[in-house]
């Protein structure tokens, strides 16, 4: 992951009592208006500051029947006008400009149902936590991001690492299904070295409509560890 690592908020510090939780007026919704659009702007400015002009989704998911948002569930998981109505395009691995990926920003800060990681290998990532945490990385200090993101009423603090890293869960590297992730796999079973476990399309979405290219897959290994 990269080393530099923030966590912006709505949030002010002065509002905290002496166990970090905060106890301020500010609600945990989106207001769908300037603070909204001060977080995308500061997103923007860390993606400018790490160099970087289109983003990669990782770990795409929808709501399922139940839906857990704040706010009330928005038809087409608020997808809709970003990709086609059977979602192509919204996997693992898809690559999309800033601004697309500026887009699902909002919807997660939203809660409107789907959800992703968005990142550059060892360069970049964002991460949208509960109550509109946000959490970008990257490989560069962003000191001029940092400063526009505090110019733009939002508050960006310093971390060791996101709560929301990939490994913080589960270690290792979590590949996403692209061509080289198949040509591996197909290697590791020729060698008998890995097997499959589990396939799915999207969390909370079903397998059986999409193609080869937009599904993910996990596969353990027999004996080296292959990337998943």
């Amino acid at each position: 992951m990269p080393s530099f690592v923030y966590r912006i908020t709505k949030y002010d510090p002065a509002d905290r009592d002496e166990h970090g939780s905060y106890i301020g007026a500010e609600g945990s919704t989106s207001d769908h208006g300037p603070v909204e659009a001060a977080y995308l702007e500061a997103i923007a400015a860390f993606a400018e500051d790490t160099g970087i002009d289109h983003l990669f989704i990782r770990e795409p998911g929808i709501s399922g029947l139940a839906h857990f948002g704040l706010e009330p569930a928005v038809d087409g998981h608020g997808l809709a006008g970003l990709f086609p109505p059977d979602l192509s395009g919204f996997h693992d691995g898809a690559e999309v400009p800033v601004s697309l990926g500026l887009e699902l920003v909002r919807v997660m800060l939203r809660g409107n149902g789907a959800w992703c990681r968005l990142a550059v290998e060892d360069e970049f990532d964002v991460q949208v936590g509960w109550d509109r945490y946000v959490y970008v990385s990257s490989d560069k200090p962003c000191e001029r991001a940092f400063a526009r993101t505090r110019a733009l009423g939002l508050f960006p603090e310093r971390l060791e690492a996101s709560p929301y890293d990939a490994d913080f869960d589960e270690p290792g590297v979590q590949r996403p299904a692209d061509e080289d992730f198949w040509a591996r796999l197909r290697w590791s079973i020729a060698m008998r070295q890995a097997a499959i476990l589990e396939e799915g399309y999207l969390h909370n979405a079903s397998a059986g409509i999409a193609s080869p290219k937009t599904h993910s897959m996990r596969y353990a290994p027999d004996s080296p560890r292959v990337p998943s």
